[in-house]
């Protein structure tokens, strides 16, 4: 999903956030301190004990911050308003439920964005406390709010913010708001969020597959016929690429249903039919467990499970079928590991590399690959990276499909590559780990720098 970048010179260096379901993105100073969950983006100054404010000609925007927890909040929340209506749809949300007792109320300017938006500027009154001998003697507090509401498709986004009791907003903290939310960037075609996927998900199975039972099953799955898909990834995938709802699901649907329809010889072969097209594929330990796949526990919360390849897709290998094949589970390794060399041989990792040959610092593979991060089991490769790298080397692999190397003698790269595999590993379909790993002549170990 593309989202165009700002050339306004007041944002550079500013950092990027993307909201929930990828629907919008924001650019923010570092003065600011961002906190998200699935539902609500807090933005705040940073702990100060004090503020120094930067003067220009056009604006004041804080430039230092140095121990008290700012009390100015600005909230961001978003929702989907799949009422099918449009005149049964609220432009704004209801006042009396965010400010109680409003005193004031006056429009504010709009932001210049390009999609239906309201500001609006209040004074609301409330009681200190909920005592009822304050109810009746108590001294009602004040205090002043800002409220944005902005509507895209069937997105709902309201930002907020209010001052402390009985004290104004801060203008500046006020304006720092209004250039942030005025980055806003809105997906063309926003996202379902999970509920709605989920929903789509079963029509689709019932369009294309009406003799079989669809459902919703536990967790975010679907259940059709005997099957029960987990849609995870897929969401993770549509993420990425909304427009292509049904290029997604539908293939890995059928692959399910033509799993079903496998006799027992097709859905348990025999060892020598599969032999040479036995991998291993990584797979993050925080997965639902099954207690039928073969599965052996690795390092930084990863486990190494086996796969037949089937050319455009692969079935895990159970524990009944190595049961048949008479096979104990390493030397079911030994097997995979022994296939996964010969498939790196003829199908050579293509690379880009960031430094030079005497001095390399990044390296990346270029193409997706089901079996890229497979590679990393092997101690062949292991020291091809060493011969590359020096001794030791980083290796962060957030998703399935992808890693990055890097050399250890850089504190700076290592922060880098932290940041964008925890962002990867958000974002991208089969997620593998947060963590860092450490490639040495020992293996490899769960990296425990800064």
């Amino acid at each position: 999903m593309a989202f165009d970048r700002h050339s306004d010179p007041r944002f550079d260096g500013w950092r990027l956030c993307r909201g929930p379901a990828n629907w919008f993105t924001f650019l923010y100073p570092d003065s600011i301190e961002v906190r998200q969950t699935q539902t609500v983006i807090e933005l705040r100054m940073k702990e100060t004990a004090s503020t120094e404010w930067s003067v220009t000609s056009k604006s004041k925007l804080p430039l230092k911050a140095i121990g008290v927890e700012s009390p100015h909040v600005l909230s961001i929340v978003t929702w989907w308003d799949d009422t099918c209506r449009d005149h049964q749809r609220r432009n704004s949300p209801d006042l009396s439920v965010l400010f109680p007792e409003v005193v004031a109320l006056q429009p504010a300017t709009q932001l210049d964005l390009p999609c239906e938006n309201e500001a609006w500027s209040g004074t609301s009154r409330r009681l200190k406390s909920a005592c009822w001998l304050s109810r009746i003697f108590g001294r009602k507090s004040s205090f002043e709010w800002r409220l944005w509401t902005l509507r895209h498709e069937k997105l709902m986004i309201v930002a907020t913010v209010q001052s402390p009791d009985r004290q104004p907003l801060d203008s500046r903290f006020l304006q720092l708001c209004e250039m942030v939310l005025s980055t806003l960037e809105l997906a063309a075609q926003p996202a379902w969020p999970p509920d709605v996927f989920l929903k789509q998900v079963i029509d689709v199975a019932r369009h294309h597959f009406p003799l079989l039972q669809s459902s919703a099953s536990r967790g975010f799955s679907v259940r059709l016929g005997q099957s029960e898909i987990s849609l995870s990834n897929f969401y993770r995938m549509y993420l990425q690429q909304p427009q292509n709802f049904r290029r997604i699901i539908v293939p890995g649907l059928t692959t399910v249903v033509r799993l079903q329809e496998l006799g027992p010889d097709q859905l348990a072969p025999t060892l020598e039919e599969v032999k040479q097209r036995i991998l291993p594929i990584l797979s993050s330990e925080s997965e639902p467990p099954s207690g039928e796949r073969v599965q052996m526990p690795w390092v930084g919360g990863l486990c190494v499970g086996y796969v037949v390849d089937e050319d455009d897709s692969y079935r895990y290998v159970h524990q009944k079928m190595i049961e048949a094949w008479n096979l104990s589970p390493d030397d079911l390794h030994d097997l995979a590991l022994k296939n996964l060399r010969r498939y790196s041989a003829t199908h050579p990792l293509e690379v880009t590399m960031v430094g030079d040959d005497e001095n390399p610092r990044v390296l990346m593979p270029v193409k997706p690959d089901a079996y890229n991060c497979s590679r990393v089991l092997d101690p062949d490769f292991h020291c091809q990276l060493r011969e590359l790298f020096g001794p030791e080397l980083i290796l962060g692999v957030p998703n399935r499909d992808f890693f990055i190397a890097a050399t250890l003698k850089d504190p700076e790269l290592i922060s880098q590559i932290r940041k964008r595999v925890d962002e990867d590993f958000s974002a991208l379909h089969h997620p593998l780990t947060r963590r860092l790993l450490v490639v040495s002549a020992d293996g490899v170990s769960e990296y425990c720098g800064p």
